[in-house]
């Protein structure tokens, strides 16, 4: 008899972010609400915060709904309340909660972590990195035995970073484990901003394959290779493999991936990432020394697709997710060449039962190898640290800091130029189950 075709679990984007895992127990239909206050430190000044967040749990959706007020001697801080669209920057996320035998995806909100294939042109992005003009993005997901969908834009407006990913498995039902296990990927991404901006349009294809090659039990080493290529600039090739088990005694989930990307000139692997919202065609990062100066000179830093010279990256991953409650993801990519492009990632994520959650994460750029992760921080660096604790009764104790950007000025040719700005807010407050 053939072998019986079988889909793996749904991943993509935020789909198995553990922070957004709020229903404890599937037959449960929670509300609560925190209502917090405290000092707030954003760049230079202090105010005070008042801030409150909303989670639900319903029969078809769940959601986070999150708002903070800052107020100061010298006024509040306009950002928060400055245009319609804030209104939407209420959204932490909303989720379809389907059954669990649903073969279906779809999440609105802030893109965190979004990922295409092998993470060739899409990796690690996100459309919050300069937190106060986030936008509300949309994930969707399909998947079949046979055929796999994903798409996310990061504007429900879809005038920004739009992509997609078609895969299909075509020979699920034969007996031979890599002829059963081939999948064929196409990965397209498109930044609709561009289209009609003075630059050249950016939009970029990826083809991949990837197929099992050992398998015991759950546990599985695939192969996979990918060929990616910008439509006015350069290409590249990657190949690599990955160890993992998606159901690890139905507890936890973990990823060994270890590539090797091979660049043309004009060819960044994974360009569209955690610092695309503030380093692509119509926006670049500024050196803060350098413009905080007297003179306020204009120095970009990072390397645009045009700067790229080529050269080789070696990716080691590694991503452990115990469900619900931890999470450890660590990527660094290194790069080998003449510019300093290799970038570092780092997620960790826990939970003890209802009394402390923890949620660190590190994107580093502009590195110039593993021993630069030591130095000091860059103004290619974005944070998040978020930490709350039970005190007593519902009384809760919330601390966060964010390393984000925000726009400095936008140049004649209409360029966006960002500095980096450092948050820091440690708050206190209620929490009611409704």
């Amino acid at each position: 008899m053939p072998a019986r075709a079988q889909a793996p679990p749904l991943l993509f984007g935020s789909s198995d972010d553990p922070r957004e895992a709020i229903q404890t127990v599937w037959w449960r239909r929670d509300r609560t609400l925190h209502v917090m206050a405290g000092p707030s430190l954003i760049g230079p000044q202090w105010r005070m915060a008042g801030s409150g967040t909303y989670s639900f749990v319903g029969r078809s959706f769940t959601g986070r709904l999150s708002g903070t007020v800052r107020a100061g001697v010298l006024g509040g801080y306009a950002p928060d309340v400055d245009e319609p669209y804030d209104l939407l920057r209420l959204v932490e996320f909303v989720r379809y909660n389907p059954p669990v035998t649903s073969s279906a995806h779809l999440r609105l909100g802030p893109i965190e972590r979004a990922t295409l294939g092998t993470g060739h042109l899409v990796s690690f992005y996100n459309s919050s990195v300069a937190w106060d003009e986030r936008t509300m993005g949309v994930e969707l997901a399909q998947q079949s035995s046979y055929v796999q969908f994903r798409f996310f834009t990061d504007n429900v407006f879809m005038n920004g970073v739009t992509g997609g990913r078609l895969s299909v498995a075509p020979m699920r039902r034969v007996r031979d484990l890599r002829t059963r296990t081939l999948e064929i990927g196409l990965n397209y991404v498109t930044d609709l901003g561009t289209w009609d901006a003075e630059v050249e349009r950016l939009s970029a294809f990826n083809v991949d394959l990837s197929f099992t090659a050992i398998r015991s039990g759950d546990l599985r080493f695939s192969p996979f290779g990918s060929y990616a290529w910008y439509e006015h600039h350069g290409n590249g090739i990657g190949l690599g493999a990955d160890m993992e088990s998606l159901q690890f005694l139905d507890l936890a989930r973990f990823r060994l991936r270890v590539a090797l990307f091979y660049n043309g000139e004009r060819f960044i692997p994974g360009f569209v990432g955690s610092f695309y919202g503030v380093h692509n065609p119509r926006a670049r990062i500024l050196d803060s020394d350098a413009y905080l100066t007297d003179e306020a000179q204009v120095v970009p830093v990072g390397i645009a697709l045009d700067q790229a010279f080529g050269g080789n990256d070696l990716v080691t991953e590694f991503r452990l997710l115990f469900f619900e409650r931890f999470e450890f993801w660590y990527h660094f990519r290194r790069h080998y060449g003449t510019l300093p492009l290799s970038e570092y990632h780092l997620r960790l994520f826990i939970r003890a039962v209802n009394r402390l959650r923890f949620d660190l994460g590190v994107d580093r750029g502009g590195l110039t190898g593993f021993f630069s992760l030591f130095g000091e921080l860059n103004d290619q660096t974005a944070l998040l640290f978020n930490a709350q604790y039970l005190l007593s009764g519902n009384v809760w104790i919330l601390i966060r800091s964010r390393y984000s950007y925000a726009r400095a000025f936008e140049s004649a040719e209409g360029t966006q130029f960002y500095l980096v700005q450092r948050r820091f807010e440690p708050m206190v407050g209620l929490r009611w189950i409704l």
